[in-house]
């Protein structure tokens, strides 16, 4: 065989393999209760085609490893079994870290034992976000909620190295206005005077204010603040996973994840039940290499394969799945 046309041959076969290796799939996983019952979800994930699993590891106040710094949520380490199991089937494993989010509503009925009503971001009227939302979330301005979430991330990193961060719920609520706690109502009034619960958000030829501005700056920087401390934890911990986030679909200006230092890829959760639907909504985002659109599956959602190939078209090589189930 004449060595260009040998040359060409293996060209083309790297080619096809950057490829197939360019192209990875997360799933959102939550821990079966019991090791035997994770091992098969995490088999079965594999057999599916995922390459990387985003393992819920702490969620309502508790973790799912052994910790020193919230209670367990099971009696085995499920964050050690699912990295021997991912070491032997190949996955790459980051722990789902719900950051802020703390209380599901209590029709419920689950423990939530890890903050208190003090700790919650509320709304200009002085409502819980779970109150005003049904969701129970707490402020990233309260001291206590930023080391609590670092000792956590230092003691991930320092014992699971190899295991990346997700982080999840890094934001406000959007049911309404949130952000009205003490420490950043009292930063507000240090800044400029003003009571942040009095200030209009519009003028009267309907552009936004000055003083909103100001106001959402500042909340928003207390995300992105709080963020650059997670990752700056993990990093400094040994963490030598990937840091990704699960961000809104469309922009807020409350959660400006672009700025957020560190972050190597965003999770835009685009959980719509069209392609035209879906195509219309990442037309913000373009075709970064770090943006891997969230989708949903299940009833009424296109099929799994369908839109991995809708979105591999649109130039998305990766892509995280949320709703699978084995």
């Amino acid at each position: 065989m004449p060595k260009a046309h040998f040359l060409i041959i293996v060209l083309a076969y790297l080619g096809l393999c950057f490829s197939a290796q360019a192209q990875r799939t997360a799933v959102w996983i939550r821990p079966p209760s019991t090791s035997e019952q994770l091992e098969a979800t995490l088999v079965a994930a594999k057999r599916a085609g995922f390459t990387d699993v985003l393992l819920e590891g702490f969620y309502h106040g508790r973790s799912i490893w052994p910790s020193g710094v919230v209670q367990n949520r099971f009696a085995y380490d499920a964050l050690q079994h699912a990295l021997e199991v991912s070491r032997r089937e190949g996955l790459a494993l980051s722990v789902w870290m719900e950051t802020l989010y703390w209380c599901p509503p209590p029709q419920y009925k689950i423990p939530c034992p890890l903050w208190q009503d003090a700790l919650a971001t509320r709304d200009a009227a002085n409502r819980t976000s779970l109150q005003a939302g049904g969701l129970g979330l707490v402020s990233p301005a309260f001291p206590e909620v930023g080391a609590t979430l670092e000792a956590l991330v230092r003691e991930l990193a320092t014992r699971y190295p190899e295991v990346g961060l997700h982080l999840d719920y890094l934001r406000y609520p959007r049911e309404t206005h949130f952000g009205y706690e003490a420490p950043l109502l009292e930063r507000f009034r240090e800044q400029t005077g003003l009571d942040a619960r009095r200030i209009e958000q519009f003028d009267d030829q309907g552009n936004e204010t000055l003083e909103w501005r100001q106001w959402t700056a500042l909340r928003a920087q207390a995300i992105t603040d709080l963020a650059g401390r997670l990752i700056g934890s993990y990093r400094d911990s040994g963490g030598r996973g990937p840091v990704t986030a699960a961000v809104y679909a469309l922009r807020d200006p409350l959660q400006d994840w672009r700025s957020w230092p560190g972050l190597e890829a965003a999770y835009p959760m685009i959980y719509v039940k069209s392609l035209s639907l879906l195509r219309l909504a990442l037309l913000p985002f373009g075709r970064p290499g770090n943006v891997w659109p969230g989708v949903q599956v299940g009833d009424g959602y296109p099929g799994l394969e369908e839109q991995l190939k809708f979105l591999h078209d649109l130039g998305y090589p990766n892509v995280g799945v949320f709703g699978w189930t084995p």
